[in-house]
């Protein structure tokens, strides 16, 4: 099994118990494929075990735009962020992946044997929607710049920050990252091509270079 941050400090044997007890469900999923329609879904917490994503809102007049990218690891669900009736939300693979799913009942329910594992699960839970708050914040900060090419070199620091380097690969698609920042993507890739111009950034692909 993966290095899954919801399961730190649970040892293997212990994941194995709980996920008997919680009743999990696993399930592989191919690229394009909506791992959860969260309208009208029941109640549940998906464990990305391999494999990337995206949750993306679709609004009335059918436009999509990226909320956040889901790699391994991550977790996601109702219980985290759920449609306002508005728009639809849904989670859809950028490549195959494997998820496991929990319901939400499980994870709250009072555990008959009393595993401190529930109670630590419980708690990394917490600390990763702690961690996902700050992310959406960050996101939030990008999308309230006033001009496209201030969207992109805020969403360029952010991301050479976390790489802890000026050469990184964008977790998007050129497409995804229009759909990311909310714009329109042959604006956005003329954008880029003046910010080359500028040799304020160089780009081949998804692989940036901050100058």
């Amino acid at each position: 099994m993966p290095s899954i941050k919801i399961f730190d400090n649970i040892t293997e044997s212990e994941q194995i118990k709980m996920r008997e007890c919680f009743q999990t469900k696993q399930k592989k999923f191919t690229a394009g494929s909506n791992l959860s329609a969260h309208r009208g879904s029941e109640q549940r917490l998906g464990i990305m075990l391999s494999g990337e994503a995206d949750l993306v809102r679709f609004d009335y007049d059918g436009y999509r735009n990226i909320i956040e990218h889901i790699s391994t690891g991550d977790v996601f669900g109702d219980i985290i962020m759920q449609a306002d009736g508005a728009d639809e939300l849904a989670v859809v693979c950028d490549r195959k992946c494997e998820v496991l799913f929990i319901d939400y009942k499980n994870i709250i329910k009072r555990c008959p044997n009393a595993c401190k594992c529930h109670s630590t699960l419980v708690d990394n839970l917490l600390k990763i929607i702690a961690d996902k708050m700050q992310s959406l914040r960050a996101h939030l900060e990008v999308l309230s710049q006033r001009t496209l090419r201030t969207k992109l070199l805020t969403y360029f620091n952010k991301i050479s920050k976390q790489s802890k380097s000026n050469t990184f690969t964008l977790p998007f698609t050129l497409s995804d990252l229009a759909d990311y920042l909310y714009v329109d993507r042959s604006a956005m890739l003329r954008e880029m091509k003046k910010l080359r111009e500028e040799n304020k950034i160089s780009s081949r692909g998804r692989k940036i270079t901050l100058k």
